[in-house]
């Protein structure tokens, strides 16, 4: 597709802007954003580092109080239970995250103080009894306030015996301080660990063991407390897949284990926790480009996700790792606002490029638009809307020289050629070489009846001034109605429909344009007559045919001479119909073909059947009255259909029928001449009788209606042989 210079100027600068733009952004925020996320890996490292320092403090806690428990209960003893009650309470003041502190004696007492769901403090005795009684256990149960006063204490028994707890016996068992696997807390119920440490005497017996519960439940509310990247998150998995904590936004799926055995990472509902945990490998690692970091890459469900593990270090946790994941969009969205940002005002620049250039090009390029418009015009024929292009470009000056020029020489062709040839010449690009074909015409003929009767009373300017105007006046009319004029033959027109460029209305356009031209000569003639001398005779009436058939146009004539023009035996059946209108005192006669086309549309009257080309075939002619959208007054509807019945009474050969429908009509319409040359044939009895006729030369004897036909049987048209006796006529 073709566009203006000015349109390919803009395009080209504005593309060539953008693309740059584009290419500067594109690369710009591929490396904002490799820079983005090496940057968010190493933040993420430090945040599981100081995940990994925080968590482990609670271990370290847990680790210190249990030896200092143990060095306390070595000295002293469990005697003095209230003192320890204040001792693990202000431990526990100390670490929050730590669920309870206690101790057990080998006698099977317990001493406990315990934060979590409540602070309270427990105590259970075991009294041995004697032989002949068993043992009595008591439990008192003292809730106390966050200053640890007590508010509520509950006496009673207690079938809890630390001895018989794993704890218990791993401690016992291990030397030094030993951390349990994940299990449920008896009281609580509530999955935890537990540091747990053997107190000995000096000679390595049993004076009590020590403990400490770490609650998964505290790891989790921590890991929810860690403010990780927007949607990011932050999971303790050991070395089994199975979840130790995690965030307490995150959901389980309906199928998990919701008691016993720890969920493992694959009971997650987020699909890409899930994937990422699995698809840390060769082919999702990176290696930060700052600090030289390791961290994954994945992509769920079309989105990304970065995540970074981290070992937790030995003595917190059995293989304990972190794992944080952040979805890449949050990472991002500081870059991508940025290069929002960015891009609005590239954008802003942009607009303002585009626009700058644009008035730019419309200075520069504005006169090329008019000499477009103007070779437009040229192609179009209407060279009365060329005008000159005024420019301060010699280029552009000598452009306009040319187009001007050559407007105004094809302006004085027009009067030569018609404008539809023209236009598809010039459309064509062709040279023009003689050739023509045979298409479908409608032909228009226009001549005055009488100009010989001026030529004795007006001068030639007159007579060409009157002329002049009168085909000025009907050639713009054939042109509005679309029409082609072929050439001008003295007063008279030869235009027609169909060529070059085919229509399927040509017959009713051809009609118009003649009824039009009849009209605008009425009009002409009135405004003549205003200023007319009294001694100046009135203008002579035009008179008008209408026929379609088949005839051959095109360009006709030599290499160096030739004419755009319609001939064949239809174009000079055109004029002997125009002639005709002498005869019949008509205005406009149509033939039998064009009238079969436009019967329903216009108000006409069937005037004669002529036989053609030696009687082998006969032509109806009809007058051509007006458009059926102009009512015709009831005695003239009447007058045409007894004139039609007349006439098929005249053809058949029944003179008195015709007589007496012809009769009425003379007596009305004395002037009308087609009614009294109907008259006169019923009296000759002879269907084809023309009165007046000087004999075998008059001019409608010499064309195709030189054969007569006489009216034999019932409307039968036979064919007599042309002699003298037939061509002259009766005489009167």
């Amino acid at each position: 597709m073709m566009r203006s210079y000015k349109v390919a100027f803009v395009g080209l600068f504005v593309g060539l802007l953008v693309l740059t733009m584009f290419a500067v952004s594109v690369n710009t925020y591929r490396h904002a954003t490799q820079v983005s996320l090496d940057f968010s890996a190493d933040i993420l490292s430090e945040m599981s580092a100081k995940v990994i320092e925080r968590t482990s403090a609670v271990f370290e806690a847990a680790r210190d109080f249990a030896e200092i428990n143990a060095l306390t209960i070595a000295e002293q003893g469990l005697a003095d239970h209230q003192a320890l009650f204040r001792l693990f309470g202000q431990q526990l003041a100390l670490r929050p995250q730590l669920e309870s502190i206690y101790v057990a004696s080998p006698e099977g007492d317990f001493i406990q103080v315990r934060g979590s769901p409540q602070l309270l403090t427990r105590l259970i005795r075991r009294d041995p009894g004697d032989g002949a009684q068993s043992a009595v256990v008591s439990e008192r149960l003292t809730y106390r306030d966050p200053g640890f006063e007590p508010i509520a204490r509950i006496n009673g028994d207690s079938a809890y015996d630390p001895r018989q707890r794993r704890w218990y016996q791993q401690a016992i068992a291990a030397e030094g301080l030993h951390w349990s696997a994940v299990y449920r807390f008896a009281d609580t119920d509530q999955r935890g660990i537990t540091a747990a440490i053997a107190v000995r005497a000096a000679d390595g017996s049993l004076r009590a063991v020590v403990g400490i519960d770490i609650s998964l439940g505290s790891l989790s509310q921590f890991l929810t407390e860690q403010r990780v990247a927007r949607g990011g998150v932050a999971l303790i998995i050991d070395a089994e897949r199975r979840l130790i904590a995690i965030p307490r936004s995150l959901k389980l799926r309906p199928d998990a284990p919701a008691t016993g055995e720890l969920p493992s990472v694959d009971d997650l509902q987020l699909r890409w926790l899930v994937d990422a945990y699995h698809h840390h490998g060769a082919d999702t690692l990176r290696i930060s480009g700052i600090n030289r970091v390791e961290y994954s890459l994945t992509q769920t469900l079309g989105q990304r996700y970065l995540g970074h593990r981290q070992t937790f270090p030995l003595g917190v946790g059995d293989d304990w790792e972190l794992m944080i994941v952040v979805p890449e969009a949050s990472l991002l969205e500081s870059a991508r606002r940025l290069f929002s940002e960015a891009a609005a005002v590239s954008l802003i620049l942009l607009v303002i490029a585009t626009v700058a250039v644009s008035y730019l090009a419309l200075r520069l390029f504005q006169p090329l638009k008019r000499l477009v418009r103007n070779t437009e015009l040229i192609r179009e024929f209407r060279f009365a809307d060329v005008k000159r292009v005024p420019s301060r470009f010699a280029e552009i000056k000598a452009m306009d020289e040319a187009i001007w020029k050559m407007s105004q020489g094809l302006r004085s062709l027009e009067k030569f050629v018609p404008m539809d040839v023209g236009r598809q010449l010039i459309r064509s690009g062709k040279r023009v070489e003689p050739g023509a074909e045979v298409r479908e015409l409608s032909l228009l003929l226009t001549g005055a009846s009488d100009l010989a009767s001026l030529c004795g009373t007006l001068s030639p300017e007159r007579i060409t001034e009157r002329l002049s105007r009168q085909l000025d006046v009907f050639t713009n009319t054939i042109l509005r109605h679309k029409g082609t004029i072929d050439n001008f033959l003295g007063e008279s027109i030869l235009a027609f429909w169909g060529a070059p460029v085919a229509i399927d209305d040509s017959v009713d356009r051809a009609c118009r344009a003649a009824l039009a031209c009849r009209d605008a000569e009425a009009s002409l003639h009135a405004e003549w007559a205003k200023t007319r001398p009294p001694d100046e005779p009135a203008p002579p009436l035009n008179l008008f045919s209408v026929h379609h058939g088949r005839a051959i146009v095109g360009a006709i004539g030599s290499r160096q001479r030739m004419s755009w023009t319609a001939i064949g035996d239809n174009v000079a059946l055109g004029w002997d119909l125009h002639q005709l209108n002498r005869r019949y005192g008509t205005r406009i006669i149509i033939s039998g073909e064009a009238h079969a086309q436009i019967a329903d549309r216009y108000w006409t009257r069937r005037l004669d059947v002529l036989p053609l080309n030696g009687g082998a075939r006969s032509l109806e002619v009809f007058e051509l009255i007006d458009r059926r959208e102009r009512t015709l007054a009831p005695g003239h509807l009447e007058a045409i259909a007894s004139y039609e019945a007349g006439l098929e009474a005249l053809l058949a050969g029944d003179w008195e029928a015709a007589e007496a429908r012809f009769k009425p009509l003379a007596e009305h319409a004395p002037d009308d001449v087609a009614v009294a040359l109907m008259m006169n044939r019923c009296g000759a009895g002879d269907a084809c009788f023309w009165p007046g006729l000087a004999g075998p030369r008059d001019d409608l004897l010499t064309g195709p209606f030189a054969t007569r036909a006489r009216a034999v049987g019932a409307a039968n048209l036979s064919v007599d042989a042309p002699s003298d006796a037939t061509t002259a006529g009766p005489e009167d």
